[in-house]
């Protein structure tokens, strides 16, 4: 339960950093701008996820417990939780089976993704979103459990990037 609650502060963390990232940069109109910015949130909630896993996987390591497969997936699948209902929310919309007009909701909910959002449509109606919008979101709604996963499994094997890249 710690751990959930652990991942879910880095992620409301990582919204209101991407938040102020997208409202200090919202006004600029250049593409180049927004795909940098569209980076920039997308690393940091990265970032934060991996940092989640970091945390978590070293309190499993110092406690000794032994992490089941299933139990890793889990907290992945908790941490990109929040964005995967969104975008079944949005696939919803996009569908128009709810409100069209959920995008803007989405759009503030999902802070990291704003910027990915308005590349493809800076429109408010989830019908001017292109199909490929929907899965580009998709697969970015993925990265925090991956992240999260990476991070994880690292921590508990103390692990570096360094001994992966170049083992022998």
């Amino acid at each position: 339960m710690k751990s959930v609650v652990k991942i879910f502060g880095f992620l409301i963390l990582a919204e209101v950093l991407t938040l102020f990232i997208d409202m200090t940069l919202a006004f600029s109109g250049h593409v180049l701008l927004r795909m940098i910015c569209a980076f920039c949130t997308v690393c940091i909630l990265a970032g934060l996820s991996a940092q989640a896993g970091y945390s978590t996987g070293e309190t499993t390591r110092k406690q000794h417990i032994t992490p089941k497969k299933s139990d890793i997936i889990g907290l992945s699948a908790v941490c990109s939780s929040p964005y995967l209902i969104s975008w079944i929310l949005l696939l919803l919309a996009k569908l128009n089976r709810i409100n069209p007009d959920f995008y803007r909701i989405y759009k503030l909910f999902c802070a990291p993704f704003l910027n990915v959002c308005n590349l493809f449509s800076s429109d408010t109606s989830a019908l001017s979103l292109p199909w490929s919008g929907v899965i580009t979101l998709l697969i970015v709604s993925c990265i925090p459990g991956i992240a999260f996963c990476i991070a994880y499994v690292m921590t508990y094997q103390q692990k570096t990037i360094s001994q992966i890249m170049y083992r022998k």
